[in-house]
């Protein structure tokens, strides 16, 4: 019903026509019910009292409520049965896709799935857990699962023979695509964690440098071991309920930081409260941007500055403004050391010096000023400057810090595999001592023996002065451990216990690639362009089919044949990925491990502090989430 109505003001002479007699008529009528007003548009406008307000209320309201409000009703009711019926509709059809859903991944031993949603769900209830959960769908006859997130379709493989498709021969297709890029710059930029393509190759070129075997001697030598000691001393002096974690992350940030910047960086740029020190702010930033994966609306807190996205903000600007003073005082430096050409034409010679250079930040800078006009893409060549320094700090400190985390806690939770450790080392002092060892030693072999002869004395539980102890445990480190005794064929044991370590607690969990164009993997997995494809060495060391029924114990034994370790192929073992993508620094993270290690477990016994919860923290590298707590014991070493 429709009202269609002209108000007007009466003639002229009209207006006194209402008497007291209609208003006490209205008002009485205002008491009572009122019948049906019929109102035309020719006759409202006589039938309005204008000179009286009461009476206009009175016909409002009756107006209002004879007629306004039952047609507000009857179009409340007809949207209502339109809405009602539509939502019908829209429900029934959603139990019929469900239904269909349900139907097709019935026999499915991939993970559950919901419509539009895919996996996002589960994926999210089980975030804390999330390697456990996926390695939990994997087995000998399935070896590639699927899931979908959003509209994303993402495959996971633990078969070798998929890997070294992936890794090696078709490595072209699978780069670690703009989707991934794209979540990861803002913590890595163009580093070499996460480009692609020419920039990728430049940093590798660079990169590579640095882990000759030249670069080695020196770093076992200097970093590694003046580091590690260090290390020893703190432990000497605080040993009960110590999170051991927490300074072994420490240590390799300090290593790598000497290894990335060379002599641009002091211990003072890391001062500060624990809390809130250069390297938590790593950590912190890392398990922000893992979230990113599973989480779909980190886009709108990163924009609206908000949650974990604001705390992330905050921490890598923090990061970055250390980044910025550490290359300007190298800049400083290069600068007072000679006077370098930077134009075009002397590019090759700017980057054979480069060789030369003594740490990585180094020979970033002269790349830069060696490929670079002197008055453009200053701000450009700084800014690849800081995401390569990231990248590779973030690849030697957290990688190796993880490792000999999970070594110590492994060593914790099978005493009788520690004692076989410590045993090996005390063989291959007897043998340096006996000068039966298979190393070179220096030419003065007569006082490297005096040195060695007083260490199998050792007791660091306070019966000696703290410098006689330090001195002890300096001479083994100098004298024991080079670079020769650090291979797995002087320490096969030692070595097989930490492959056994990357094996069932790999440093990164899981890599991802993204597929190029439309392939079939060895298994047969049909692959389409931009579908997602990670392989996940979490749950590959975890695998039966690959490593025995016996696949969920620590067991270094099974590294080793007639006492030599034997390694196992790159793309059944992938702690350290493979191809052309093999990591950089595996040599150095093994020395640095091995040396640490070896130090540790000469002079100390760990145990494991009492319900100590161990668990991992999901981050693109696994470190522990509770960190890991011990009670350290001084070994008390018989003279031989």
């Amino acid at each position: 019903m429709i009202f269609s109505a002209s108000l007007h003001h009466p003639a002229s002479g009209s207006s006194n026509n209402y008497t007291s007699a209609h208003c006490n008529q209205y008002i009485t009528s205002s008491t009572n019910p009122a019948p049906p007003l019929s109102v035309s548009s020719s006759g409202l406008g006589a039938a309005l009292p204008h000179d009286n307000p009461s009476a206009l209320i009175v016909i409002f309201s009756s107006l209002l409520h004879h007629a306004i409000l039952p047609l507000i009703h009857q179009c409340c009711k007809s949207f209502s049965t339109a809405s009602s019926l539509a939502l019908a509709v829209l429900f029934s059809y959603a139990c019929y896709r469900f239904w269909i859903h349900r139907k097709e991944h019935h026999d499915s031993r991939d993970p559950k799935t919901w419509p539009i949603l895919g996996s996002q769900l589960e994926a999210s209830r089980n975030y804390d857990r999330l390697l456990d959960w996926t390695t939990s769908f994997f087995s000998d006859g399935h070896r590639t699962i699927k899931m979908s997130f959003l509209s994303r379709r993402s495959y996971y493989t633990v078969d070798p023979a998929n890997v070294e498709h992936i890794l090696k021969t078709n490595f072209q297709n699978y780069p670690k695509g703009s989707e991934s890029y794209h979540r990861l710059f803002d913590l890595l930029g163009n580093g070499i964690l996460n480009a692609d393509g020419k920039t990728w190759k430049m940093h590798r070129k660079l990169g590579s440098l640095e882990f000759s075997i030249k670069k080695l001697r020196h770093l076992s030598s200097t970093v590694y071991k003046g580091n590690a000691l260090k290390l020893l001393e703190v432990l000497a002096q605080s040993n009960q309920g110590v999170d051991v974690q927490d300074l072994l992350l420490d240590m390799t940030f300090h290593s790598i930081c000497e290894v990335v910047f060379g002599n641009a960086f002091k211990e003072s740029d890391n001062a500060g409260e624990k809390a809130n020190s250069i390297a938590a702010m790593l950590d912190n930033a890392q398990e922000m941007i893992t979230r990113r994966y599973i989480y779909p609306w980190w886009r709108i807190q990163r924009l609206f500055n908000i949650g974990s996205e604001k705390v992330f903000r905050e921490d890598i600007t923090r990061f970055k403004s250390f980044l910025t003073t550490v290359i300007d005082r190298r800049r400083s430096q290069m600068q007072k050391e000679a006077t370098r050409s930077i134009n075009k034409v002397q590019t090759d010679k700017a980057i054979e010096e480069a060789g030369e250079a003594q740490d990585l930040l180094s020979r970033f800078l002269l790349h830069c000023d060696g490929v670079q006009n002197a008055c453009e893409g200053e701000g450009e060549g700084i800014e690849m400057v800081k995401d390569a320094m990231m990248s590779f700090v973030l690849a030697g400190r957290d990688t190796t810090a993880s490792t000999l985390s999970w070594f110590l806690y492994c060593m914790c939770t099978h005493p009788d595999e520690q004692e076989k450790v410590f045993q090996e080392l005390i063989k291959l002092e007897n043998n340096i001592i006996a000068g039966t060892t298979k190393s070179t030693m220096d030419s003065n072999m007569g006082e490297c023996h005096d040195a060695l002869e007083t260490i199998s004395n050792v007791d660091v539980n306070g019966s000696e002065t703290d410098g006689a102890r330090q001195r002890k445990m300096r001479d083994f480190a100098e004298k024991v451990l080079n670079y020769e005794t650090l291979q797995s064929s002087s320490i096969p044991y030692l070595h097989s216990a930490i492959a056994e370590t990357l094996r069932l607690y790999p440093a990164v969990p899981r890599d991802g690639k993204v597929t190029l164009q439309d392939d079939i993997l060895p298994d047969g997995t049909h692959l389409k362009a931009g579908d997602q494809v990670a392989y996940i060495p979490y749950a590959m060391g975890r695998m039966p089919f690959l490593w025995g029924p016996d696949a969920l114990l620590f067991k270094p034994q099974r590294w080793l044949q007639h006492g030599a370790f034997q390694p196992q192929s790159p793309f059944k073992f992938t702690a350290f990925q493979a191809g052309p993508r093999m990591c950089l620094g595996k040599d150095a993270a093994y020395l640095q491990i091995k040396i640490t290690a070896a130090l540790l477990l000469r002079f100390f016994h760990f145990e494991l502090v009492p319900n100590h919860p161990v668990e991992y923290r999901m981050m693109n590298v696994m470190t522990l989430k509770h960190g890991l707590r011990v009670n350290v014991v001084a070994r008390h070493i018989k003279e031989t």
